[in-house]
């Protein structure tokens, strides 16, 4: 008879991995139906390169001979900086993705380089733990 004691290879904040299951949060994946797990590291959010475009759009108009006023300047030389600042120092978050007998789908999603790689690795334990036996 098979013993079915499970034992924890890994257990932080929301996630729990086991050799027989993964738990994130309230979701369970059984170790035997999961294939393989991989860490991917999603692009850099270009959105702030909008406020980029419009703060120099705004400088821009500011600077206008009998336009607007130089507030409008102020608050695109503003939205440059912060677009630019937002751009450089927000870090793209990690995907994990694992990949089962019927599709490939990410489980979580962080900024910790750290933990996604303790995951990863205990995930690794799991499924040659789980194909061994």
């Amino acid at each position: 008879m098979k013993d079915m004691n499970e034992t924890t290879i890994l257990q932080e904040a929301n996630v729990k991995i086991t050799d027989r299951r993964l738990l994130i949060g309230t979701e369970t994946y059984g170790i035997s139906n999961i294939r393989s797990v991989q860490l991917t590291r999603q692009g850099r959010n270009k959105k702030p390169l909008l406020w980029v475009t419009i703060g120099i759009l705004l400088a821009l108009w500011g600077t206008v001979p009998e336009g607007p006023s130089i507030e409008f300047f102020n608050i695109g030389i503003v939205m440059v900086i912060v677009g630019i600042l937002v751009f450089l120092f927000v870090k793209p978050p990690y995907t994990i993705q694992i990949e089962t007998t019927s599709n490939k789908f990410g489980v979580l999603n962080t900024a910790d380089i750290s933990l996604t790689k303790r995951i990863v690795n205990a995930m690794n334990q799991a499924i040659a733990r789980n194909k061994q036996s």
